[in-house]
């Protein structure tokens, strides 16, 4: 994947505003086609194979001719068969025929789509890359209904509306097939006048008119009488409706984004009043209590101050609970600075137009045809009808009169002359057609100045024409004494799209220079949705028409559908933040022009919403809630303007730590307004968390505009795990641009009324009152008794005379609202003198007006039990072959020698060419080869089997590496190393690249070739994204392999803490966890005054003076600006004057401050961080890690001496309690499957030292000039390669075991782990630690074919396609085969069950084990259960008369509903078969639901 970064500039006369846009995106280029799998299953054809350069690059015949087939059916007629055959060779890239029969592709979409019809073809699948260890306008942008979903989490995402309400009838909101609302909605609906009610769909619905004004157009209740709120509602998540149209219009079939989500209403705009400031933070207070997960607000206001914003406000709330706002940007374009809703938390969205246009004919009499737009849904039945101009037709000769006919004015025309007639007026105000009508008129041609790019529903005959049309019409009518005319019914007809609405409001932002608004564009001109039916298509006088269904167009149109897109990318990401899913959104957005509108950037933000590449973005730019404090400071904000914001006092922007960069924001664009008369520099400091490809690299790529220098630090980002953040830093540049006289200017109308008591908000905060409350009509209309004192005493000090008891009365007559749920508030009518008493109270933080706003990683081995002198089958383990996929392999280290090693096992089918760089294979290097299916090139890397990272080589060495006396990394971790089966062969797939990490094509490609070339065991180091396994090339392609017996072992990623964070956890994976063995590598830093601290890392450098300088990167910035970054010590931060010669003391945000350091003359490096240091980082200069308290020492020394000094001594290795689980190793639970535990066992994974590249440096940072055959490295990728070894060690002894027996041998004789270890206990650990010699004689084992994993893959749901790709055959029916037994349809070592949160859970587990050990033996059973668990087993004994022998026993869990400790999520239970001579060890897991999220922050490198 590339990182490109897209920098878009926009120039406006003196405006001179420079848009910063970075996305993230996949590779593309002019053409449109990407890369896929067609998968095609198990049965090879026929191969008649052009060959091209070798047998690795075979292209199927019969791949060919299906792609051709496909090719000649979209073609034109004279398209031949060569032809397409050609074009098929070219888009072909590989063919997989070895073990089952696939190919990869560039295909268009349609050719997906024709592919995905073909019979022989199972599924078509992108390719992505890995890292190492309708209406019309869905399908219009992307998300078509047969888009991939999460249905079980979509389900639970509760999308709340602030709107004119809600029409229950609809069929968008039928609840048909909806279980009950999710645990979490808090909400409710009650009865209310004219409204049916609410449903499983329908979960919430309320209503908010606090000023208690009535309006005779409205009714009180959450129904819709005005059509938007049932129209914006069914676009985010209506039902699928077919054949939905308006009067045969826009047919297709209607529906939401998330139809299976569910939907709460919040009534807070009314047909006459408007949407007020009070309601709609009742409706916030409301929706943030009741549990919704996104809201979406099609409302605005000319509001610049956030802190007077009641949507600002309530967003700003919504955020701090993990809800995302989206609003509309307002219909005041195309008006500069007219954008409503601008606050950076808020994703504020422009309407674009999608591929239709509604168009009406208008034949004259003349014989000649004009075109306009709207819906005019009426067969007119003459052929002609007289035509008249408004203007010729005033009811009288009056000036005003006949000005008032020209725009058709009501009053204005004569009935007697429009009668029968088709009337032409001008546009001034809407309504022409009604009042046409209502005197007589058969319809109405109307002339507009404005840009016709939305239709209007006519109520008769009708439609709009531009100037030029209406001069055409006019001079007709001039033309002759007798007009004529006909209106044709309204066709749809396609135009070219997206472009944006006229009516869309524009940038720049208005409420701070600094950050672009609006965010994105999406649909919303012409939008067919549901409708009330309530109020006729028009809403005006005398219209007849009523519809299910309305077109309808508005920025109030657009914003559902990027609310919609968040519920979609929140179902798939259910812990992502507000920030990540507007991220997420944003960065993946389809780029616009400024051919589309001149305004650019200030008319689409950074482009047209773009829903499926939302779910996978690649990269997220994150913030929290005390970010967004950080930019409030930044711009201005304080005292009691922030207070109102965060909701509370203690907010002191003078004690925070300032926002970094220009915008104190990390968005995900960027902005800068040019100085005039001087230069412009301007910083920004982003920070990106890496969500795609574990490890994968991202390399930038800058368009400036002319006159302007952009620059970005660094150019490339290296991840190495999910989850991971690393820093860059974006440098603008300007000199001073010629400004022509065009200038914006702007009015303003202001209006105060009679009334000397206004409506106010008045805000107290978070803190919420004790409520001794006084009721109204219900618990939405609470009034708080500490508010009434509160305003009361305000009262009784302005009215010294009057009693408590009487101005008490007032308050609760002033009061018409408490906030009480989210934050704490009440509205009250207050005069001014009660507004100025409000604001000197203490515990007041804000008072501010009402406002009305309008609709819009050798001692592991001796350390786990396999010493040198450790029993082995020689000669058998000289035939096992060992495939690793992974970076390649370096063929001269020692580790892969083959002195003493006869030629290649006789089933050994692969081969070894000769490659670039590559010195070649041996007799125990035996295969090596590289997959670069795409063709493209990777600067960083080089196109053979060799490893340039250093990783290959490392999991290689650590499972077969030969023995290597006196191996260290300059005298650390001395010993011998060597690998699990030393005397095994190694074979090498290349699938990880230097800058693209590890592709799903090139993987399928490494696990097609091991398969064919005879390898026993597959070691696999990658990870990725858990997905399906039918989407999983790593779970398919294993799958197939153990079809053919070998065992595939796999890291099972380096995301932990975080809970249910695990890649490669298809059960027939053996996945592995990272556990630490007994030694640590420390440094001793002595301080000037005499104190000694102790830090974590690879230091190997001796100090060649007593001390030296000792300086804080803070203060030796190279200005003020730049102190926030100097802390972190990033790279041009800090003066190299004052740096030469000295130890820094850095904190750690991102890897890489010891290379700053020493880049600019530094000594060393002190870091501080606050993450588990578990893991050694290897320093390119003196330099150490300490945790936070040694840093407070630190600080403290160096703040109390002018002249602070420090030395940082060599490391040392020391011994340390062990085994445990290292922090990064990632957790279950399983996202895959509740019933089955991962990971599956632990083994050593930290600080682990094995065979290393001599193209690359210890650390790969810029300046590094350490270069060693051996490296320390810590990560489940370390982890991995010693299970894969100890699997090719247990198959050495048992060479006719199946892959499931030798992994059952493995986890039942783990050694044991305990919570004490880690309080996630078997999710952190699996079966426990591996016991490599315990392995080969585990007595029982539980034995699985591929059946069996079919069973259970039948058993968890997948079928059809689903099962086919993973099985490899359409054949396989779920419907026909014997159900998989008991709980988990599996014959797995562990078990595992999810308690039931509201009932008792009892699972039936069956297992079959069969006799490995003594042909006649006895097992007793022993079960280990938790406090509140029953856990039984039949029989209790197991008897065994021979070898192989098979015993079936069932194993039930029975737990009450909160099993105790109650504040336990994970309760370990143990069932043991116990022998004279084995222990058979089988972890029983029970967990609760409500996990939480560990933060950690992986900034060590992890492989």
């Amino acid at each position: 994947m590339e990182w490109q970064m897209r920098f878009l500039c926009f120039f406006s006369h003196q405006l001179l505003l420079i848009h910063v846009l970075i996305g993230l995106l996949a590779v593309t280029g002019e053409d449109q086609s990407d890369l896929y799998i067609v998968y095609l299953g198990d049965k090879i054809e026929n191969r008649n194979s052009a060959i091209l350069e070798d047998n690795d690059s075979v292209i199927d015949q019969s791949h060919i001719q299906i792609l051709s087939s496909v090719k000649r059916s979209l073609g034109n007629p004279q398209t031949n068969a060569a032809t397409a055959e050609t074009e098929a060779k070219d888009s072909i890239l590989y063919s997989y025929t070895k073990s089952f029969n696939a190919f990869a592709a560039s295909l268009s979409k349609i050719e997906v789509e024709k592919l995905t019809q073909v019979d022989q073809v199972l599924s078509v699948f992108p390719n992505q890359y890995y890292k190492l260890c309708t209406t019309k306008s869905w399908d219009f942008i992307g998300l078509s209904q047969t888009a991939r979903r999460d249905l079980r989490t979509e389900s639970d995402i509760i999308v709340g509306l602030l709107d004119t309400g809600i029409t229950p009838e609809s069929e968008s909101f039928k609840d048909t097939g909806f279980g009950p609302p999710p645990t979490k909605w808090r909400g409710s609906c009650k009865p209310y006048a004219n409204f049916s009610g609410c449903n499983n769909k329908l979960i919430g619905a309320k209503y908010f008119k606090l000023d208690r004004k009535n309006d005779p157009l409205d009714i009180l209740s959450p129904v819709d009488v005005d059509g938007h709120g049932t129209h914006t509602s069914s676009t985010i998540l209506g039902n699928p409706i077919a054949n939905a149209s308006l009067y045969g219009l826009a047919e297709g079939t209607a529906r939401g984004a998330v139809p299976n989500a569910r939907v709460a209403v919040y009534k807070v705009c009314w047909m006459s009043s408007g949407c007020s400031n009070i309601d709609i933070l009742a409706a916030f207070d409301a929706a943030i209590y009741d549990g919704v997960d996104v809201l979406s607000i099609s409302l605005g206001g000319a509001v610049i101050n956030y802190s007077s914003d009641a949507i600002a406000i309530g967003s700003f709330h919504a955020l701090k609970r993990g809800i995302i706002t989206v609003a509309a940007a307002g219909n005041d374009g195309p008006n500069l600075a007219s954008i409503n809703n601008h606050a950076p938390w808020i994703t504020t969205v422009a309407a674009s137009g999608i591929n239709r246009q509604f168009r009406s004919n208008v034949e004259l009499g003349n014989g000649k045809t004009v075109s306009g737009i709207g819906v005019d849904t009426f067969e007119l039945e003459k052929k002609l009808y007289p035509l008249v101009n408004g203007a010729d037709v005033a009811i009288d000769n009056n000036k005003t009169t006949k000005e008032n006919a020209r725009f058709c004015i009501d009053g204005s025309l004569n009935p007697t002359k429009v009668k029968g007639m088709l009337v032409y007026c001008q546009l001034l105000i809407w309504g022409a057609d009604s009042v046409v009508k209502g005197i007589g008129g058969i319809g109405t041609i109307i002339g507009s100045d404005e840009f016709l790019d939305s239709a209007q529903i006519f109520m008769a005959p009708g439609t709009m024409v531009n100037y030029s049309v209406s001069d055409i019409i006019t001079s007709y009518i001039q033309s002759t004494r007798k007009s004529e005319a006909v209106i044709q019914k309204t066709q749809e007809i396609e135009i070219p799209a997206p472009f944006i609405g006229s009516f869309s409001s524009r940038g720049p932002n208005p409420g701070t220079d600094r950050i672009l608004k609006p965010d994105i564009a999406a649909p919303g001109v012409d939008i067919l949705a549901s409708y009330t039916p309530l109020q006729s298509l028009t809403g005006l006088k005398g219209d007849t028409q009523f519809s299910k269904f309305t077109i309808m167009s508005g920025t109030s149109m657009a914003c559902p559908h990027v609310a919609g897109v968040a519920a979609y990318v929140k179902s798939f990401h259910p812990d992502w933040s507000p920030s990540a899913i507007k991220s997420a959104i944003l960065t993946t957005a389809k780029p616009m022009s400024r051919k589309l509108d001149r305004l650019g950037e200030f008319a689409y933000g950074t482009g047209q919403l773009n829903p499926l590449e939302a779910v996978s973005p690649g990269l997220i730019y994150d913030s929290d809630y005390n970010a967004y404090i950080q930019f409030l400071c930044h711009v201005g904000y304080t005292g009691s303007s922030l207070a109102v914001l965060t909701g509370s006092k203690s907010t002191n922007c003078s004690s925070l730590i300032p926002g970094l960069g220009h915008d104190a924001l990390n968005y995900p664009s960027m902005q800068v307004k040019l100085n005039l008369q001087r230069p412009t520099r301007t910083i920004f400091h982003r920070t990106v968390t890496n969500v795609g490809a574990a490890v994968s690299v991202y390399n930038a790529s800058v368009t400036a505009p002319t006159g302007v220098e952009i620059s970005v630090k660094p150019m490339s980002l290296s991840f190495t795990s999910t989850g991971q953040k690393l820093n860059f830093t974006v440098v603008v540049k300007a000199n001073p641009m010629p400004v022509n006289t065009t200038r914006v200017l702007s009015g303003l109308l202001a209006a105060s009324g009679d009334d000397q008591s206004n409506l106010y908000v008045v805000y107290l905060g978070d803190q919420l009152v004790n409520k001794d409350s006084l009721h109204l009509e219900d618990d939405d209309f609470m009034i708080d008794q500490s508010h009434i004192q509160i305003l009361a005493s305000v009262k009784l000090s302005l009215e010294p005379l009057s009693t408590y008891d009487i101005v008490e009365n007032e308050a609760k007559e002033s009061i018409l609202y408490s906030y009480t749920k989210s934050f704490n508030a009440f509205a009250a009518k207050l005069s001014k003198d009660e507004v100025d008493k409000l604001m000197e109270m203490d515990q007041v933080l804000s008072v501010y007006p009402n406002q009305y706003h309008k609709l819009h990683t050798t001692k592991s081995w001796d350390f786990i039990g396999l010493p040198q002198t450790a029993r082995r089958n020689l000669k058998v383990e000289s035939n096992i072959i060992v495939g690793l996929l992974d970076s390649g392999i370096t063929p001269e280290s020692e580790s892969f020698k083959d002195t003493g090693f006869g030629p290649p096992p006789t089933k050994w089918t692969g081969s070894c060419k000769q490659y670039a760089n590559f010195s070649g294979c041996n007799n125990k290097l035996i295969g090596a080869t590289y997959y670069k299916v795409d063709g493209r090139d990777d600067r960083n890397d080089i196109l053979s089997p060799v490893d340039v990272q250093g990783h290959g080589t490392h999991t290689s060495s650590t499972a077969v590496g030969n023995h290597i006396a006196n191996a260290s990394l300059y005298g650390l971790a001395k010993g011998t190393a060597r690998g699990a089966v030393p005397s095994a062969r190694v074979a090498a797939y290349k699938v990880c690249w230097a800058s693209l990490g590890c592709s799903d094509v090139d993987i399928l490609a490494g696990f097609i070739a091991a398969i064919h070339d005879g390898v026993d065991v597959i070691s696999i180091s990658i990870g990725g994204i858990s997905r399906r396994y039918s989407y999983d090339s790593i779970a398919i392609g294993s799958f197939h392999a153990l079809k053919k017996g070998i065992i595939t072992v796999a890291a099972a990623g380096n995301d932990g803490p975080t809970l249910a964070s695990l890649s490669n956890h298809a059960p027939w994976l053996v996945t592995i966890a990272a556990s630490g063995i007994n030694r640590q590598f420390r440094s001793k830093v002595d301080l000037g005054n005499g104190q000694t601290v102790s830090g974590i890392g690879v230091d190997a450098f001796e100090p060649k003076q007593k001390l030296y300088p000792l300086v804080n990167g803070i203060d030796v910035a190279t200005n003020d600006t730049e102190k926030s970054s100097a802390r972190f010590c990033f790279a041009y931060s800090m003066d190299p004057t004052k740096v030469k010669g000295k130890l820094v003391y850095c904190q750690l945000l991102i890897r890489g401050a010891d290379s700053v350091v020493k880049g600019i003359g530094g000594v060393g490096t002190i870091v501080e961080s606050e993450q588990s240091l578990d893991t050694a980082q290897i320093f390119m200069a003196p330099g150490t890690m300490v945790n936070k308290s040694d840093g407070n020492i630190i600080t403290s020394y160096i703040n109390s001496t002018r002249e602070p000094l420090a030395v940082i001594y060599k490391s040392q290795e020391l011994e340390i309690p062990a085994p445990f689980i290292a922090s990064f190793s990632s957790r279950g639970p399983n996202p895959g499957s509740k019933r089955t535990l991962k990971p599956d066992i632990a083994a050593p994974g930290v600080d682990i030292l094995a065979s290393y590249t001599p193209l690359k440096s210890l650390t790969g940072l810029e300046g590094d000039t350490q270069f060693s055959k051996f490296s320390i490295l810590s990560g489940t990728s370390m982890a991995c390669p010693h299970v894969a070894g100890v699997a090719a060690y247990v198959k050495s002894f048992h060479p006719s075991w199946s892959p499931s027996a030798i992994k059952s041998a493995i986890l039942t004789s783990a050694t044991p782990m305990n919570r004490r270890v880690d309080r996630l206990a078997e999710f952190s650990y699996g079966a426990g630690q591996v016991n490599p010699q315990e392995a080969v004689s585990p007595g029982l084992i539980y034995d699985t074919n591929r059946m069996g994993y079919i069973q259970f893959l039948c058993h968890e749901g997948y079928t059809g396609s689903s099962l086919a790709v993973i099985v490899g055959s359409k054949s396989v029916n779920c419907s026909s085969l014997i159900p998989g037994l008991g709980h988990d349809a599996l014959n797995y070592p562990t078990m595992q069950v999810k308690l039931d949160k509201y009932h008792p859970t009892t699972a039936v587990f069956r297992r079959t084990v069969t006799n490995v050990g003594d042909p006649v033996s006895i097992y007793n059973a022993t079960i280990k259960a938790p406090k509140g668990v029953n856990i039984s087993v039949k029989p209790m004994s197991l008897f065994f008369s021979r070898s192989r022998q098979k015993r079936n026993f069932t194993i039930v869990v029975k737990a009450s509903r909160k099993p105790i400790p109650a504040s336990t999520k994970v309760h370990s239970g143990l069932l043991i078969w116990k022998s004279p001579r084995h222990v058979v060890r089988s972890p029983i897991v029970i967990y609760q639901e409500g996990f939480g999220k560990y933060k950690n922050k992986i900034l060590i490198k992890h492989y």
